[in-house]
């Protein structure tokens, strides 16, 4: 999944979940019809200044990572092509050693590349989580400001709804609150000491 698509998903299901939260429907909605308005988070994270800040620092921190990995696996090869030319000079013993250990450094090599790949998407989900809270109060503003009682993201709506669509009001007020979000890489400990 793309990460594009990762922060899509995840600003929609924070949509949702801000708007199952009975804070976010005024004691007015059980005494009339309800009002709605609509939100396209995969907009507002496409062209917000925070959106853009992410994306930028996932994308070039991932692309350190590949040029990390292709060094090290460089590395590996050039070992694997010197341990093969030397191969007539060793015993057979010595030989299988020396393959076993290359394997092994290959494989630690390979697991501290995925870690540090998990680290990033969890500093990626870290700077989700402070979007998101910046984000709810926004929400219940511009509905607040719009008389709406429930908020809906473009992706459930299937036709009509241009004129209740309220994305630009979210978008100016987020691009005002909230410029950037530090993305860092983060280990599984310390994901697990910042969870709710």
């Amino acid at each position: 999944m793309t990460f594009h698509r990762f922060a899509t998903r995840a600003l929609a299901a924070m949509a949702f979940a801000f708007l199952t939260t009975a804070a976010t429907v005024p004691a007015v909605a059980a005494a009339g019809p309800a009002v709605i308005v609509i939100v396209n988070t995969q907009q507002i994270f496409a062209q917000s200044k925070v959106g853009q800040s992410i994306r930028t620092q996932l994308q070039d921190q991932a692309k350190k990572l590949q040029d990390e990995d292709k060094k090290g696996e460089a590395a590996v090869q050039a070992e694997a092509k010197a341990l093969s030319d030397q191969r007539s000079l060793l015993s057979a013993d010595d030989f299988k050693k020396k393959v076993q250990a290359l394997e092994q450094k290959e494989g630690e090599r390979q697991n501290k590349m995925r870690a540090k790949g998990e680290a990033l998407q969890l500093g990626v989900n870290k700077a989700r989580q402070e979007v998101e809270a910046a984000i709810r109060p926004i929400f219940a503003d511009v509905m607040k400001k719009n008389g709406a009682t429930l908020l809906l993201d473009q992706s459930v709506v299937l036709a009509g709804g241009v004129d209740l669509d309220i994305t630009d009001e979210v978008l100016k007020q987020l691009d005002e609150k909230l410029k950037t979000v530090v993305v860092k890489p983060v280990s599984p400990a310390e994901a697990k000491k910042s969870a709710p």
